[in-house]
């Protein structure tokens, strides 16, 4: 997080004048001969076409406003949020290789994805590596196509991306993946020894702007030899690095993440709702205690309107909302895409004996996609109520901006 002094794209070092290289020279990135088979703007085809290498970034810059309540001390702020760069190559007809990293991370490791795939013939694929594991519709999309700039309270459980394997197979109405994983780059302190996922989906219309989906999902943990696990999360904002719930570090066997899905979509209306709940085995304070089963849980329910007009898209492959594309970008003379979004979403982090807290948060927000590269977002976040914990009873406001580029 950048403070209120400024943002400089030179604080990353020798990176940051890469990065602000490919915000105004995109094709200095990567040197293409002409007349390049493939459409995206840093793209590398063989004559054959056997191989194609493929760069891409994401930028997101943020601006952070805080309405404190008096018992709360939010501090305005920038932030770059991401500034990923990504490299891809499809080898041959079934196998591709991605890797991504994020120099707007400076907590933890930067690594995004790092994986080889091998894709058959029959919409099926075998993934082994450092990435997203198959759980949770808002999880697995793309930043890119949320309708919000940050995904909802109950996205804490969720596992994050991982070491491990997965099968994976879809249609055109439904998906089916499982896998094998233990710890990746993304830790934040819940560690573990092994875990299993795996997510089905079905969607008997899926069609854009004529879509149902309903999923499940469940993720199982055993906790490493430390067995401390810790559950805490910000307020919808990376603003700030203040969490109004938190467990603090506790000791437990496991956990298990149960989570079922519905979205419903007709023409640019859109509906989405998601319930997770967490069973975590021998929660305790100390190693000495006995301990006890508790229970987390977290939800959320999305509407959203694309006032542009556009239909609200589906991915078929991921079993999730696709990502929106405007119909007439102002380039071509139009207004672009715009989509309004309200959502109400819920995390309750206590059960005894842990008391981290429960929160509830009000959001809406406006998105204008100016073409199918930038986009410019602004939200208003209300918290309205902690129960329990350092926090309780706060209830601050948040007013947020995003400015997004992606080639």
């Amino acid at each position: 997080m950048v403070s209120d002094k400024g943002l400089s794209f030179f604080s990353y070092g020798p990176y940051g004048y890469y990065i602000l290289g490919l915000l105004l020279f995109p094709g200095l990135s990567l040197a293409e001969p002409a007349n390049q088979p493939c459409d995206s703007l840093f793209c590398y085809s063989s004559q054959n076409q056997n191989l194609q290498f493929e760069n891409a970034m994401r930028l997101q810059f943020d601006r952070g406003v805080f309405d404190n309540d008096g018992e709360t001390d939010f501090q305005n702020a920038w932030n770059i949020r991401r500034a990923r760069l990504s490299s891809g190559a499809q080898i041959g007809q079934y196998l591709s290789i991605d890797f991504t990293y994020d120099f707007a991370r400076d907590d933890r490791s930067a690594i995004r994805n790092a994986f080889v795939r091998y894709t058959g013939s029959n919409n099926s694929r075998f993934t082994v590596g450092h990435f997203k594991e198959p759980f949770g519709m808002e999880r697995l999309t793309s930043v890119q196509d949320l309708a919000f700039m940050e995904r909802s309270l109950a996205s804490q459980l969720t596992p994050p991306r991982s070491f491990g394997m997965e099968f994976h197979k879809h249609t055109s109405h439904w998906t089916a993946a499982a896998g094998l994983f233990t710890t990746g780059t993304e830790s934040s302190g819940n560690d573990t020894k092994f875990g299993t996922s795996a997510r089905i989906t079905f969607a008997p219309k899926s069609d854009a702007g004529s879509i149902l989906h309903f999923g499940l999902g469940i993720a199982h943990r055993n906790t490493d030899g430390q067995q401390e696990i810790r559950f805490r999360q910000r307020p919808e904002t990376r603003n700030t690095d203040i969490r109004l719930i938190d467990t603090q570090t506790f000791i437990a066997d496991s956990y298990t993440y149960i989570g079922i899905e519905s979205a419903i979509a007709r023409g640019p209306w859109a509906l989405q709702a998601e319930y997770i709940y967490s069973h975590i085995g021998k929660a305790r304070i100390s190693k000495i205690e006995p301990g006890n089963t508790i229970h987390f849980s977290g939800w959320h329910i999305d509407l959203t309107w694309i006032v542009s007009g556009e239909s609200q898209p589906y991915n078929h492959e991921k079993g999730t909302f696709g990502r929106l594309r405007p119909a007439h970008s102002i380039q071509h003379g139009g207004w672009g895409a715009w989509r309004l979004g309200v959502r109400l979403s819920d995390l309750d982090l206590t059960d005894h004996p842990i008391t981290g807290g429960h929160q509830r948060n009000f959001t809406i927000g406006i998105n204008w996609l100016l073409n199918q590269n930038i986009s410019i977002s602004n939200e208003y976040v209300k918290v309205l109520k902690v129960d329990g914990g350092e926090f309780a009873n706060v209830s601050p406001a948040i007013f947020q901006s995003r400015l997004q580029i992606i080639y």
